[in-house]
């Protein structure tokens, strides 16, 4: 485990070098945000990483461990034609930007409706429209 969260820290810090993180909106608890360069397209499925900045430090408890986190970056498939997300990756992030907790790559997670008035649907408005397919 952690060698996983070595390989996973170690990833995540080349991607913020290479990032470019655009805010994409708030709300009373974090504010959120779009890699624009890490927009993959495949097929119908758009592939784009957010990143969540919460405005105090949350704890979740995983697997039986209180786990405290600032930030969260996830990877975010949509398919723009169908109006449909899910996440298949999320990242956990501390005070320091260390990765203290990751879900590794998510094995057949359903899609979902995108709902209206969520930072879901701004992140699939803002993406979609970007490459034209909203």
């Amino acid at each position: 485990m952690r060698a996983l969260l070595v390989i996973v820290a170690a990833l995540a810090a080349w991607t913020a070098q290479a990032a470019e993180w655009v805010e994409i909106g708030a709300d009373p608890e974090a504010k959120y945000y779009v890699d624009v360069a890490s927009i993959e397209v495949e097929a119908d499925t758009v592939r784009v990483l957010k990143k969540g900045i919460y405005t105090h430090t949350l704890t979740e408890n995983l697997g039986g461990n209180p786990t405290v986190f600032k930030q969260t970056i996830g990877t975010v498939e949509l398919d723009c034609k169908r109006r449909i997300n899910r996440v298949v990756q999320i990242d956990m992030l501390g005070e320091n930007d260390e990765v203290v907790w990751s879900s590794g790559r998510l094995q057949r997670r359903l899609w979902e409706d995108v709902r209206p008035n969520t930072h879901g649907e701004v992140t699939f408005d803002f993406v979609c429209g970007k490459l034209g397919k909203s």
